[in-house]
């Protein structure tokens, strides 16, 4: 069968799993908003230099990973595992992708902003993706590349890597990765056994896993209320917004420390999950329009 040039478009955008990527690039045109709080050409490109990079850590680590992803439902039909991109085709994306985003990073952001970025590539798909295969925690340590794109951004627009503001930034980005993996680890976590990749399963009882996942979602909570308490976001009515938002996530996901909640609901909880950090993101873009 003869593959379309519509096709061979679709399997390449599936490879750079953009509906995960958009979101990680959106993080890195906030670090940079709030720092200069002005639409420009500069910040577009440092936007679509985070996603090109968002990009190529997803593609390296499909290719890293292949042999997993074809032991799992959740991910066996990907490109690679089916075969519809072949090996090398995905390595000169990677390298397209890479290549592209730190250029355009150092160009229209600084050369520390572009380190930072490969810093990313190297912590997620050197370090990362390595402790996946040895420990159940590696979410832990891998949390890190979560909390780097707002700093490429803020550090692209002239921001200091110690400011206070992407700090807490970073911060909650960092707590906010180890919820999100572990509702995946609660749905596919008898695929990731199947894999050979080491589970909690393996470790606690999903009553356990349930309520740490609800405990991270409170530093999850806390860490967003930082950027009040420390006037990142200064305006009252803002701040009030994310005191009810917050409320409201914690009453959602209080059901997984009561564990009154099935295998199916995960997903919900993803999605509440992740709503919650994009509209955290927007309040932070509001505060600065506003003041």
């Amino acid at each position: 069968m003869v593959n379309s040039s519509g096709n061979i478009l679709r399997y390449y955008l599936e490879l750079s799993k953009l509906n995960i990527m958009i979101p990680v690039s959106l993080t890195g045109f906030t670090g940079y908003f709030i720092f200069d709080p002005h639409l420009s050409s500069r910040i577009i490109l440092i936007t679509i230099g985070v996603l090109l990079l968002a990009a190529s850590a997803s593609i390296l680590n499909q290719i890293q990973e292949v042999d997993l992803d074809s032991k799992m439902n959740r991910t066996q039909n990907r490109p690679l595992p089916t075969r519809r991109i072949n090996m090398r085709q995905a390595f000169l994306f990677f390298l397209f992708n890479l290549c592209a985003g730190l250029a355009i990073i150092y160009f229209a952001g600084n050369q520390k902003a572009a380190i930072i970025g490969l810093i990313t590539i190297f912590w997620y798909n050197g370090i990362y993706t390595w402790a996946k295969r040895i420990t159940a925690f590696a979410v832990v340590p891998g949390a890190v590349t979560g909390a780097l794109p707002p700093l490429i951004g803020w550090v692209a627009a002239g921001g200091g890597i110690w400011d206070k503001p992407v700090i807490f930034l970073e911060f909650l980005f960092f707590t906010g990765q180890i919820p999100h993996f572990w509702l995946l680890i609660l749905k596919y976590g008898d695929e990731y056994k199947n894999a050979g990749i080491p589970s909690l399963k393996d470790i606690f009882k999903t009553t356990q896993i349930n309520r740490l996942t609800f405990v991270w979602v409170v530093f999850s909570a806390i860490a967003a209320l930082f950027l009040c308490y420390f006037e990142i976001i200064q305006n009252r009515f803002l701040i009030g917004i994310l005191l009810l938002a917050s409320a409201v996530l914690l009453w959602q996901f209080f059901g997984l420390y009561k564990m009154k909640v099935d295998k199916n609901n995960y997903t919900k909880y993803s999605l509440i999950l992740n709503s919650y950090f994009l509209f955290v993101l927007l309040l932070l873009i509001l505060d600065r329009v506003i003041t």
